[in-house]
């Protein structure tokens, strides 16, 4: 009887994940970085992200969560739940908010004004909940990031 119940266990696992649809990995690009408040040790930021969705379905987000490092230093980072549907081939805007504590802001903002980059560049991590019966999206992105986007950051 448990060889029989093991069998049918393991059928119907088999089955439920090939109802699984293969996705293919989203694109996430930083599209901008505009400081928003300063509250003590604490600053938000808004950003603006630009979600590409490769597949031919739709892609529903229970939310996100994200890492924006600029210049090698992991910084900012942020969540969010209210995340609009990724539409099948199509991109997706996004702002979202991030924080950063003082500490990171001045140590970019010194590094900054030391080097004065023509361009940097950012590493973007990311993680797509799509619900409980499929395996979060895990991505990572990189590309320059204009000095002029960086600028108003020292403005804080």
């Amino acid at each position: 009887m448990k060889i029989v119940v093991s069998v049918l266990m393991a059928v119907c696992l088999a089955a439920c994940a090939g109802l699984q649809p293969r996705l293919e990995q989203p694109q996430v690009k930083l599209m901008s970085i505009k400081p928003l408040t300063a509250d003590g040790f604490q600053h938000r930021f808004v950003v603006g992200l630009r979600v590409t969705n490769p597949n031919a379905t739709d892609i529903v987000l229970q939310g996100m969560s994200y890492q924006i490092g600029i210049l090698g230093h992991d910084i900012f980072s942020g969540v969010a739940s209210n995340v609009p549907v990724l539409r099948a081939y199509e991109e997706t805007p996004l702002t979202v908010e991030v924080s950063a504590s003082l500490v990171d802001v001045l140590s970019l903002i010194s590094e900054l004004t030391r080097e004065r980059p023509q361009t940097l560049t950012y590493s973007l991590k990311a993680k797509l909940d799509v619900g409980t019966f499929m395996p979060a999206i895990r991505i990572e992105e990189s590309g320059p990031l204009p000095f002029s986007q960086v600028r108003g950051l020292s403005a804080q």
